[in-house]
């Protein structure tokens, strides 16, 4: 059985790379930075809307209760 040199893979493409290296080229790193970007917006957009339902929710129910 062969033994494989010490390596790690690209965090992006999953190339192995030297150890110790995250990406195998700039542009794996620039697409990798892009994509951890987009999925953070992605979450505050998401997490922005569930407070925006719940203060919805809390709102009507407020006014339900006034005038009921």
């Amino acid at each position: 059985m062969a033994v494989l040199p010490n390596h790690s893979h690209c965090k992006y493409c999953g190339n192995p790379v030297a150890f110790g290296d995250e990406y195998c080229d700039d542009d794996c790193k620039q697409l990798y930075a892009a994509e951890e970007s987009m999925e953070r917006k992605k979450d505050i957009i998401f997490y922005g809307a569930i407070a925006l339902s719940l203060v919805a929710i809390l709102v009507f129910g407020a006014v339900a209760k006034f005038l009921l």
